[in-house]
């Protein structure tokens, strides 16, 4: 295992753990552009999560799926046997992702508290 692997496990799960969250994100990054007013990013974040919620969280697993498997051909170990030696990846890969969606869920959440 060389020293790159975990962090190439860290970089995918941030990424779909930024991807499952966009929903909540997103308008967040529209206020902050000054492209919406809060109460309209408010809306949208309410409406993005509580009705499309389940497609952004796909979409999340769908990047991670994406990337295991591409960590796992890289390494020509493709296989069942591959995946069980390089579980350690599907652990990290996970864990920061969960990480990531709950830091911004929180971040996002509690914003709109804070400010609202």
């Amino acid at each position: 295992m060389s020293a790159i692997e975990p962090k190439k496990g860290i970089l995918f799960g941030i990424a779909s753990g930024f991807v499952a969250i966009t929903c909540c994100v997103s308008p967040v990054v529209l206020v902050l552009l000054g492209v919406a007013t809060a109460a309209e990013a408010v809306t949208l974040g309410d409406t993005l999560y509580y009705e499309f919620g389940w497609f952004f969280r796909t979409a999340g697993l769908i990047v991670a799926v994406i990337a295991v498997v591409l960590f796992l051909r890289g390494r020509n170990q493709c296989t069942i046997n591959g995946a069980l030696r390089y579980r350690w990846m599907l652990v990290i890969l996970v864990a920061s992702g969960a990480a990531t969606y709950a830091g911004l869920f929180w971040f996002t959440k509690y914003l709109g508290i804070w400010f609202g």
